[in-house]
């Protein structure tokens, strides 16, 4: 609940929002601010504390003591800075000493009368008051005035033009609402010249910065970026599978080039020439299959490729794969075991399961001894706080060189190149399998055994809504 508060509030609707309130609320109060210093010298405030207190203390004595006006006039000069004022609530009469800086605060009390406790500020000093008092049978007003020692910001902006003091808040409201569209303004503008970078071909071009914002634009900056990863992953996966499959092309197209020139040159001996055309139909066929994986590698690589996820029983799949595989061990006798296999409702996609299992289970067949085992087996546990299950495929043959364990999931990768010739493979079933693991947010690793062979182990997350 928290957490979508606080996403509404960072949301870009809120900000745009709490801009312009923020903006109308205060050209709205400097307007009248302004205005109010347009048509008047003065400006009324809430009654300072201190002149409060001062102007009823004063009140107090000169009551109980019920001396004059002109006493307490003369009372009033020892101190510096202040005056008393005094106005005849009766006659509207105003009396004060006679200085300078309080001829207009008289001309403003002849014209204005209060009925609470205010004070009133004028570009030099200000009045407090009225405190109501009865001196010598007349009900006066009372009010003290205080010279001020430094300039008042409010007698500053009182003293200026009537032009200046207008083009303050333009000025200030012109500040604010070209900060707030730069605000909103950078970022789009970042993401616009990182899509013409893009769009020019430069695949590395990333939205900096803006994607630490944590609002609408700070979420599209972070989405272009991710496109963009996977604009450029699938334009570097492409060119490098281009790149080998020109490569391993050439080798069973020559092949084929001389079986067919060679069979050709053998038509004059019919069991010569069968063989020749025997052994171009195998290359065609290794052609075939070679094209197959890569289109479907092709396929796995494209992070854009929709992944059909649906609710697979993986003990279940497990099973029916090795039953499948089976026939294929039995030319080798080669007996495939599970082990601790154990019912799992799993959300994935079963086609690509059905590749990763299949491939790495030839795989382990075809480097198997004769009258060996595959053994397969599942575990399940926590990682990193996310609930995995690890499918382990594992066989007995003569595992691969420790320096080449990283490089088998790497297409048309062979260990030993003439040994994956005689087996028909085209080096992809492994690349193949990888790639599929990774649409799923998994993860498939080999290590060589202990005892011999080579183990292959992928690791799959469970999802707590799966079972």
């Amino acid at each position: 609940m928290i957490n979508k508060i606080s996403r509404s509030f960072s949301s870009i609707g809120f900000k745009i929002f709490l801009s312009f309130w923020l903006f109308a609320l205060s050209t709205i109060i400097a307007t009248r601010f302004i205005s109010a210093q347009i048509a008047d010298s003065s400006i009324v405030l809430p009654a300072h504390p201190g002149d409060q207190k001062k102007l009823n203390r004063l009140a107090k004595r000169f009551e109980r003591d019920n001396i004059s006006s002109s006493d307490i006039l003369h009372h009033r000069r020892q101190i510096p800075y202040q005056e008393i004022i005094i106005k005849d609530i009766d006659s509207g009469k105003v009396i004060s000493v006679k200085k300078r800086f309080l001829s207009d605060l008289v001309n403003y009390l002849e014209i204005n009368s209060f009925s609470t406790i205010t004070s009133i500020q004028f570009p030099r000093a200000r009045i407090t008051g009225p405190k109501i008092i009865t001196l010598q049978g007349r009900k006066v007003q009372l009010y003290l005035a205080s010279r001020d020692k430094s300039r008042h910001f409010d007698s500053f902006i009182m003293e200026l033009p009537n032009w200046l003091k207008l083009a303050i808040p333009i000025f200030v409201s012109s500040i604010l609402a070209w900060l707030m569209a730069r605000t909103l303004s950078k970022p789009i503008l970042a993401i616009k010249r990182a899509a013409t970078d893009i769009g020019n071909g430069k695949l590395d071009a990333r939205i900096k910065k803006v994607h630490k914002r944590k609002d609408e634009l700070g979420s599209l900056a972070t989405s272009f970026n991710t496109m963009a990863d996977k604009l450029s992953h699938n334009l570097t996966a492409n060119q490098r599978l281009l790149a080998d499959v020109s490569h391993e092309l050439r080798s069973p197209m020559t092949r084929l080039q001389l079986a067919v020139g060679l069979a050709q040159q053998s038509k004059d001996n019919p069991e010569l020439q069968k063989k020749h055309l025997a052994r171009c139909e195998l290359e065609v066929t290794r052609l075939d299959e070679m094209i197959s994986d890569v289109l479907s590698l092709s396929q796995l690589e494209n992070t854009f490729q929709k992944v059909n996820f649906q609710t697979v029983c993986l003990d279940v799949l497990l099973a029916d794969i090795c039953q499948d595989c089976q026939y294929l061990a039995d030319e080798k006798n080669i007996l495939i075991i599970t082990n601790d296999l154990f019912t799992l409702n799993l959300l994935a996609d079963q086609n690509l399961l059905s590749s990763v299992f299949s491939n790495v289970i030839i795989n382990a067949i075809k480097y198997t001894p004769k009258s060996s085992e595959v053994v397969i087996s599942m575990h399940r546990h926590i990682h990193s706080q996310q609930e995995i299950v690890n499918i382990v495929i594992s066989d007995n043959g003569t595992g691969v060189p420790q320096g080449t364990i990283d490089k088998l999931f790497q297409p048309f990768y062979r260990v030993d190149e003439a040994r994956d010739r005689n087996s028909g493979g085209t080096g992809l079933g492994l690349a193949i399998a990888q790639q599929a693991v990774l649409a799923h947010n998994g993860q498939i690793k080999a290590k060589n055994k202990a005892d011999g062979g080579l183990s292959v182990t992928i690791t799959l997350p469970i999802s707590p809504n799966n079972e």
